[in-house]
């Protein structure tokens, strides 16, 4: 009890301040749902935030100042408002951060059709990497019709690079060694530990990936900005830009500062018009069709390392994607029968073996009761995450997704060495020979190696065998694709792997398909699980700080009670709409 209190005196005024603060931001979004929508708006993008697959749901994320703009949210904003007669045009703003390659492209997909109700576009940069990288920035600003940059930044157009840091001299002078095994030659995870450079097949699969991923950035911004790919190509070798430099290039259309960009938005839409962040503009109300048409689609989010319990990160960390987690959510759009497909969002580098197979069997469940799987990849899925994509009914991946890698790694440091120079020795007590083997005091016998190597080729022969039957791909030629192979989603199409490029509009045209409907029929797309309530969440963090049972439930309980002091506008008991959950129930996912 005494380690209790400590911890809830620590944590509780925080917590207070959060829901406060939580509160009066939820009650503001509900409020707004019942106010029109102004007249003149300007969709106001802010590139300079992260942008995120799927928001984090600790209390401590939610207190954060500046809250991550979730993807689809973002999409989903910008469709409706090319339909939307309020929406005169999209203003963006861009400086150092840069968006992921994949996000850009879905972005510049959902600008470029914008473009076409004839609104403006204008993108305004304090910079587009400030002698920094600066490609994919500009890559996403070159789909705007106006390309602003304010006096003294830069254009970092510089082409594409990979350089990696391999430390197995550092390791050699301290004593450890990275004791690694793969499956097989291309599946480089621990090459920076085992060796000084690249292996040769490394490297020329690296190098394919790096150009092929120049190429999507040159042929993007050649037909955004309607030049030839050789101009855009010289501009990149030629990069960075200066600011007068880039005008003259044009690469930027004017140079100006954030006022005058200010006035410029007032003379395109109007002095009385409202800039409207994304989030917000979800929140007004609007028509959401015939209600009987609907068909509900239930959008299962996996992003981070693969694990058998998963962790939000807590404000602080990447997610964990736990199979647990996924499993249930899967389980549970099997037994709705209201859902009528699943649509699969992977973000993943991979990790456990076993927790992605437990993924994989719940998608394969939930096809059996007859809801069809679509699979859209994010910026990553791979080794692990493509095991748990490769059943899908149908696999969409950007163009600059990174997928494949069907292979496996395991083994451990061995510190054995550098024990010895710090004077430190161990000794052992077991019942066996392999007992200690997974510790970090030696290198693996050659008894153990063995059984490590015969791990690894069951779990190889496993995944390539399902990728085989699951793509229908020849097991003679998995070695063609397999090994540890990295592709871009460009180069996974044409392997196989994949059976379209696009993002999360091709993937809502593929469950369309694949349910029979019109190209234009309603969709609800609700997320899976159902994130837990404010007090679910508090509850469960307590629990982390030391709380249990009754004496976590009653403090949560009465920190939930606060809504008494925000109106009616907040029922902290039972609020649980995140946008990507709520507003997704609407025509704009046409």
């Amino acid at each position: 009890m005494f380690r209790f209190l400590v911890n809830c005196f620590a944590v509780i005024g925080f917590f207070i301040v959060a829901l406060l603060v939580w509160g009066m931001v939820t009650a503001f979004h509900e409020q707004k749902s019942l106010v029109p929508e102004p007249q003149n708006v300007v969709l106001t993008i802010d590139f300079t935030q992260p942008i995120v697959e799927q928001n984090e749901s600790s209390p401590i994320s939610f207190a954060m100042e500046d809250e991550p703009v979730v993807l689809l949210d973002l999409l989903t904003a910008i469709d409706h408002a090319a339909k939307d007669p309020h929406v005169k045009g999209i203003a963006a703003k861009f400086g150092v951060h840069q968006p992921s390659m994949v996000h850009a492209q879905e972005i510049r997909d959902a600008i470029a059709k914008f473009r076409e109700s004839g609104k403006f576009t204008y993108a305004y940069g304090t910079d587009f990497g400030e002698f920094g990288l600066g490609n994919r920035a500009y890559y996403l600003a070159s789909a705007f019709e106006n390309i602003w940059l304010q006096p003294v930044g830069s254009v970092s157009l510089t082409g594409v690079g990979l350089m990696s840091p391999f430390a197995k001299g550092a390791l050699d002078k301290i004593g450890v060694t990275a004791d690694y095994m793969q499956r097989e030659e291309y599946k480089s995870f621990m090459e920076i530990g085992q060796r000084e450079d690249f292996s040769p097949p490394v490297k020329a699969e690296m190098q394919a990936m790096v150009d092929n991923l120049s190429t999507q950035i040159a042929l993007g911004i050649a037909s955004s900005r309607k030049w030839d790919i050789d101009h855009v190509k010289d501009l990149m070798t030629r990069g960075p830009y200066t600011d007068e430099e880039a005008v003259q290039e044009g690469l930027v259309t004017k140079l100006a500062y954030a006022d005058e960009f200010d006035a410029e938005m007032e003379r395109k839409a109007g002095k009385d018009y409202e800039e409207v962040d994304p989030l917000a503009y979800m929140a007004y109300p609007i028509n959401k069709g015939d209600p009987s048409k609907e068909t509900q689609v239930a959008l299962i989010v996996g992003a981070g390392l693969i694990m058998e319990k998963a962790f939000d990160g807590g404000g602080f960390g990447e997610a964990i994607m736990g199979a647990d987690t996924i499993a249930e959510a899967f389980n549970d759009a099997a037994r709705n029968d209201d859902v009528r497909a699943i649509l699969f969002r992977v973000d993943s580098a991979g990790g456990s073996p076993a927790a992605s197979e437990t993924i994989r069997r719940a998608m394969i469940h939930a096809q059996s009761k007859g809801k069809p799987v679509i699979v859209s990849m994010g910026e990553t899925a791979a080794s692990g995450g493509y095991w748990i994509s490769m059943n899908g009914d149908r696999i969409i991946a950007d163009n600059a997704t990174l997928t494949g890698s069907i292979g496996v790694v395991a083994g451990k440091f061995a510190a054995d060495g550098l024990l010895q120079k710090l004077g430190i020795t161990t000794d052992s007590i077991s019942t066996s020979p392999n007992a200690g083997m997974w510790n970090a005091y030696a290198p693996f016998s050659p008894e153990q190696r063995a059984r490590v190597n015969a791990l690894l080729d069951a779990t190889y022969k496993t995944f390539v065998g399902n990728v085989s039957q699951a793509r229908k791909i020849p097991l003679e030629k998995m070695p063609d694709i397999a090994k540890g192979r990295v592709f871009t989603g460009e180069q996974a199409l044409k392997a196989g792997l994949v059976d379209a490029v696009g993002g999360y509009d091709v993937a809502l045209k593929e469950i369309r398909q694949a349910l029979k409907l019109d190209d234009k029929a309603f969709l609800t797309v609700e997320l899976y699980p159902v994130p837990p309530s404010p007090v679910e969440r508090i509850l469960k963090f307590l629990k982390k700080f030391g709380a249990e049972g009754e004496a976590a439930l009653s403090l949560a309980s009465k920190m939930g009670r606060i809504n008494a002091f925000l109106g009616t506008y907040v029922d902290f008991a039972s609020f649980t709409a995140p946008p990507v959950s709520a507003r997704m129930q609407l025509e704009r996912v046409q």
